[in-house]
């Protein structure tokens, strides 16, 4: 597949363009003046040596034109020295005894010069017109000022004015963009391939403590604690390890590299590099792992003591007591909460720890961890593996958990005698898992509120349930770059079709 940037690139330039013009015009003008140099110092001589001088005076006059296409700055100087080359070989030669009249070559001369600048001037004129039109086709990025068109008839004094307005246009630009770097809401830096910083927006400078322009950013991060230099190593920046780190006064940031890189190649001009700070995020999940451990562990323990204390109670009184039946009820929902809870936050969380895994190894263990609770309702439990070296990328525990979830959704929701069955497919790399019972089912009205947490359904009356289980069985999904959808009828039973991409 070819690349368009560098098919651009190997496009001839304006600047390349240009001289090739130079090239042709200077070609003209010497077909044209070199011959009609020659044929006047040929009828200017009035001796024999009609041949000798036009030769003499087309060379001077070639030699002047060479030079002026070499160094077009040095035109004047170079027209000069050849005029006064011509006069003193002229006197040289009458010195010898031999006359030649200079007037051709003097006459070619001045009008090479002449018909040069011209030409040349019209050329550079042209190569203006292009790049401003050029940058006129620009895509705009703010509305910017236009003047009144130049309606006169001189082409340099409308060019002049098209530039004024380029050049004010991009000033405008240059503003736009330091004024838009400037109010990021991340530390951001622009430096040149050297990692000589030519930009810094506020957040950097409060970020680093200091004024960065005319820095080095490899210095700058080293002076944060950037682990990388942290004992002088010698990197550059197409090299140096993006991580996050904590700095010098214990934030947690993260550094993200981009080279700037031109229209007509592929070697950085640049790079543009940010630091987000992440403490924030950091202290939260920090204070979420804590409450994730207080709900399962220190929350749990007195609920576990209750449940205890209650069986033996029980055993002591040797009947059951319809206060204390109610205080373990409440107890077991309160529990459920906290793992439904827990479960949610960790489905929620970044901790996903994923590695290739045979999807029917997940289905088995689901299903033996379901099947006790089938059998006290006299549910039978069907499954259909047509692949059964299907591999999917899954965190085993908590994609185990998910596939519990809804079988056990399945089982609460569907009378006794009935069947709930698993069929898994796999086509056009991706594996699809159904889970289809023959329950209550949800109202067609229900259905686009069905993964919103805490959402009970009108079926679900009767059924002891937090409205936690479908939330935690959507973000798992998600997490695994999956699909989850779900159709359903009242009376009819519900069908959950979950799509993971197969991994290869």
């Amino acid at each position: 597949m070819s690349n368009p940037r560098r098919r651009e690139s190997r496009e001839p330039t304006q600047v390349q363009r240009l001289f090739r013009r130079w090239v042709r015009e200077w070609l003209w003008i010497s077909i044209l003046l070199l011959p009609a140099t020659a044929l006047l110092s040929y009828w200017m001589q009035s001796d024999r040596n009609g041949t000798g001088a036009a030769l003499l005076s087309a060379s001077l006059v070639g030699c002047v034109l060479g030079s002026l296409l070499l160094r077009p700055r040095l035109a004047l100087g170079t027209t000069s020295a050849g005029m006064g080359a011509a006069l003193l070989v002229s006197a040289l030669l009458e010195v010898q005894g031999w006359t030649w009249s200079p007037v051709a070559s003097l006459l070619g001369m001045l009008c090479g010069y002449l018909i040069w600048n011209w030409r040349r001037l019209s050329v550079v004129l042209a190569y203006f017109g292009w790049e401003l039109a050029r940058l006129d086709a620009e895509p705009k990025v703010f509305p910017e000022r236009r003047r009144a068109p130049y309606t006169g008839s001189d082409g340099l004094q409308g060019q002049v004015m098209a530039l004024e307005q380029a050049m004010s246009r991009t000033r405008d630009t240059r503003r736009f963009i330091a004024d838009g770097l400037e109010y990021l809401p991340v530390a951001t830096m622009i430096s040149d391939p050297q990692g000589n910083i030519l930009l810094g927006n506020r957040k950097a400078r409060e970020l680093f403590g200091h004024a960065l322009v005319g820095g080095d950013v490899l210095k700058a991060l080293a002076r944060l604690g950037y682990p990388a230099l942290a004992h002088s190593s010698v990197h550059r920046l197409s090299t140096l390890p993006l991580v996050e780190f904590r700095d010098t006064r214990e934030r947690s940031l993260r550094l993200e590299r981009a080279a700037l890189l031109p229209v007509d190649g592929d070697v950085p001009i640049g790079w543009l590099m940010s630091l987000t700070d992440l403490s924030a995020e950091r202290e939260a999940e920090e204070q979420r792992s804590v409450m994730l451990r207080f709900l399962s562990h220190d929350l749990r323990a007195p609920h576990s003591a209750i449940l205890a204390l209650l069986d033996v109670h029980q055993d002591e009184a040797g009947a059951a007591s319809p206060l204390f039946e109610q205080i373990e009820r409440q107890v077991r929902r309160a529990l459920d909460l906290t793992d439904g809870f827990v479960q949610l936050a960790k489905a929620e969380s970044d901790a996903y720890q994923f590695r290739p895994t045979l999807f029917a190894m997940l289905i088995l263990d689901v299903i033996d961890q379901v099947l006790p609770i089938a059998q006290a309702k006299n549910i039978q439990l069907q499954h259909q593996l047509d692949d059964d070296e299907a591999t999917v990328s899954a965190d085993q525990p908590l994609l185990t958990r998910a596939l519990f979830n809804l079988l056990e959704n399945a089982i609460k929701y569907s009378t006794s005698d009935t069947c709930i069955s698993l069929h898994v497919r796999c086509a056009e790399g991706w594996l699809t898992c159904d889970v289809v019972d023959q329950g209550k089912g949800i109202d067609a009205e229900e259905l686009p509120d069905l993964f919103i947490q805490y959402r009970r359904f009108s079926s679900a009356h009767g059924v002891d349930g937090i409205g936690l289980g479908l939330s935690m069985v959507k973000a798992v999904v998600d997490r695994h770059g999956g699909q989850i959808e779900c159709r359903s009828a009242v009376g009819k039973g519900t069908t959950f079709s979950l799509r993971f991409p197969l991994v290869n």
